[in-house]
């Protein structure tokens, strides 16, 4: 990170004409004057001496709006953690410029004693030539101070982050300073953050004319899926339900469950990343009345598909609370036990992981391509500016429910039979198995035990089926208009075919973007939520008593409004938003601020909440 150590020089006069000397705008010159400013880096409650030494750390570098002024971060405190706000990346590059510039200054220190040298040779044979030596070693003195590589930052400036400053109010309010940067971010220029992660650093005190930081980095891409979803909710409210629940929709849920904001939400992840096999290793299901739960589980998903696992709500329908993917935990550790028995049915030896990957797997991808399906009608509402989800719904979904022509379900198990089926996933399953044939088999036999629509997944394959159910979409029709040949609009949910996954979508859309949520207790569920390859982000209660747990108090005049705010022992503030659960930005500062990292909490903090 970096310290220097700054002598105090005489009185503040004198240090205000040293730092005028070397440039006010320069960081020598700003930290010169620092050491004066009770605000900034002069020690509290003790006056100083010349000859005192202060030592100022440096926690940060920030690229201001307009990409020409750095904004460097200096305290008097040192740094929690030895990274802070500098990156592994920006360091390697920071070592590696330095390098080069040593590598210049001693090219050019030898070039300059070659020259030296050839005066010397040159002019030292007669005394006449003495002027005409003293001549070309002034020229030569000239070119040493002109010409000598200097080392700046313009080669770290793209791998810098990127920070907007503003004026810190100076009663505190959380709710003022979220305005303020909010502010600051719109007039900054740049893009917001693809997942939607900002980070505040004020300085210690409120004093007058304190500045705080809002940092993010802009996303340049296409537009992203939390963007566009955003864009709908400001832009076309009539295109969302009025008012939107805020409770589960799970219809029939019979099992007794925990409140769902008491859930953890779990990183989404890349349908073919190990993330999954790495959360679910050596894990041991319970085998409790095994026959009457796998029978159960079957006759679930006979009548309602993978419905009777997980379900999907649209945030068209639902509150920014409470849309997304649920999983009903005891129904999901009943899925995989019967993946088990199937095991044995088909001669596959499989272990318990495999049968918990399958299980997830199979059911969280099925449910993401719902979520698939509300992104493509959101994207088309953002062009059309006009509503499109609802209508779907009523006019397609819903006459369509339970008839082979019910093209969601039938897609959206084809998802789930694409992401067990590609080479990623295949490589990971052989290690746990024998006998593939069997495999497959047991995944079709899954795939067809359910009703009708979900039957006819393997429709997938055809690209004229995501060509009409594109039309579907657009319309609201579930028939193309005769004798019409259906409108080309199948890019809005895939890339070509046969691999189908939103690989050349016209917006980026990821499934971290879908909130991911178990409600109840499950073996598969609390083995997801308590590895640090599949935790995301704790519920806010949790991340209270985590913050008591690090000897926080909450400031009792702060709890009003959208935040809160919690001050430590060694009096640093830190700003808790009171939505539930947190944002992965969020979290992400609290790590930082307690100077941990995620597997430390997940390991070590959280067992003892």
């Amino acid at each position: 990170m970096g310290m220097r150590e700054v002598t105090v020089y005489a009185t503040k006069k004198v240090a205000r004409m040293l730092a005028a000397a070397i440039g006010k705008e320069t960081l020598r010159g700003q930290v010169e004057e620092a050491v004066w400013v009770p605000a900034k880096l002069k020690p509290e409650g003790q006056p100083i001496k010349s000859g005192t030494k202060i030592v100022a750390y440096c926690h940060g570098m920030f690229l201001l709006p307009g990409e020409k002024t750095l904004c460097v971060v200096v305290g008097c405190a040192k740094p929690i953690t030895s990274d802070a706000w500098i990156s592994a990346a920006l360091k390697a590059e920071a070592d590696a410029m330095q390098l080069d510039h040593q590598a210049q200054i001693a090219e050019f220190e030898a070039r300059i004693q070659r020259k030296k040298q050839q005066n010397e040779a040159s002019f030292s044979s007669t005394p006449a030539m003495d002027k005409d030596k003293n001549v070309a070693d002034a020229y030569l003195a000239m070119e040493h101070f002109s010409q000598r590589p200097v080392l700046t930052a313009a080669r770290l400036l793209p791998s810098l982050p990127r920070a907007a400053k503003f004026p810190q109010p100076t009663s505190g309010d959380p709710e003022k300073l979220a305005r303020a940067a909010i502010a600051a971010i719109a007039a900054s220029g740049w893009p917001p953050s693809r997942d939607g992660n900002y980070v505040g650093i004020l300085p210690g005190a409120a004093a007058r004319r304190a500045q705080g930081l809002v940092s993010w980095t802009p996303h340049t891409g296409l537009p992203s899926y939390p963007e566009v979803r955003w864009a709908v909710q400001r832009r076309l409210p009539v295109a969302l339900r009025n008012p939107r629940s805020e409770q589960m929709g799970k219809p029939k849920f019979d099992t007794v469950i925990q409140p769902a904001q008491d859930s953890v939400q779990v990183q989404g992840f890349d349908p073919e990343s190990t993330n999954l096999k790495d959360a679910l290793d050596e894990l041991q299901l319970d085998q409790t009345d095994l026959r009457s739960r796998v029978d159960d589980v079957r006759k679930d998903v006979e009548g309602q598909g993978f419905e009777a696992i997980a379900w999907f709500q649209p945030y068209h329908v639902w509150t920014e609370g409470t849309w997304g993917i649920y999983f009903d935990a005891r129904k999901l550790d009943d899925l995989a036990l019967s993946f088990l028995d199937d095991f044995r049915s088909q001669r596959v030896h499989g272990s318990h992981s495999l049968a918990a990957l399958l299980a997830f797997g199979l059911t969280y991808t099925h449910e993401l391509f719902h979520a698939r399906v509300e992104a493509a009608l959101s994207w088309q509402e953002l062009n059309a500016q006009q509503p499109r989800h609802l209508r779907y719904m009523e006019r397609v979904y819903q006459a369509r429910r339970e008839t082979p022509e019910w093209l969601e379900e039938a897609l959206a198990n084809w998802s789930a039979w694409n992401w067990f089926k590609p080479r990623g996933i295949q490589a990971v399953v052989a290690c746990m198995s024998s006998n593939p044939e069997g495999l497959d088999r047991v995944v079709e036999t899954s795939l067809d035990l359910s009703p009708p629509g979900y039957q006819e997944w393997r429709l997938g394959h055809r690209s004229g089926t995501w060509r009409t159910f594109a039309n579907q979409l657009s319309t609201g029709n579930p028939r193309t208009a005769a004798p019409g040949i259906p409108l080309p609009l199948e890019s809005v949910l895939i890339g070509p075919l046969p691999h189908a996954l939103p690989h050349a979508l016209p917006y980026d859309f990821l499934p971290a973007d879908i909130p991911l949520r178990f409600v109840g207790p499950g073996v598969i569920a609390d083995r997801l939520q308590s590895h640090p390859a599949t935790f995301n982000v704790p519920p806010r209660r949790e991340l209270e008593r985590a913050l008591r747990h690090f000897r926080h108090s909450l400031d009792a005049a702060s709890g009003k409004g959208g935040h809160q705010k919690w001050t430590g022992p060694d009096q640093r503030a830190f700003i808790l938003p009171t939505r539930d659960p947190v944002s992965t930005g969020v979290f992400k500062t609290f790590l930082h601020h307690v100077g941990i990292d995620k597997a430390t909490y997940v390991r070590q903090i959280r067992p003892n909440l």
